[in-house]
């Protein structure tokens, strides 16, 4: 799955979703990750609430998350991060 909202782009590669410890659903604070016991993987199930805090994308074992444009606070003058 992919979506695209003010140039950041959102990629969910469920081939990649293997590690089965949902640490991704527990990252994202926004409640637009679920864990789907039986399969091992994780879902999108509510990506208007998703604020492209990169949390999810950070705590992927396996890469099978990735947020390209979002701004980190590294990028922001005068603030470090």
């Amino acid at each position: 799955m992919k979506w695209t909202a003010n140039h950041i782009t959102y990629e969910y590669d469920e081939e990649k979703c293997t590690c089965g410890l949902a640490l991704c659903t527990e990252a994202c604070g926004q409640g637009v990750l679920d864990y789907l016991e039986g399969s091992d993987k994780m879902e999108i199930v509510n990506e208007v609430q998703c604020i492209f805090c990169l949390q999810c994308e950070e705590v992927c074992p396996t890469g099978a998350i990735t947020i390209q444009g979002a701004l980190t606070l590294q990028d922001i003058p005068g603030l470090k991060g």
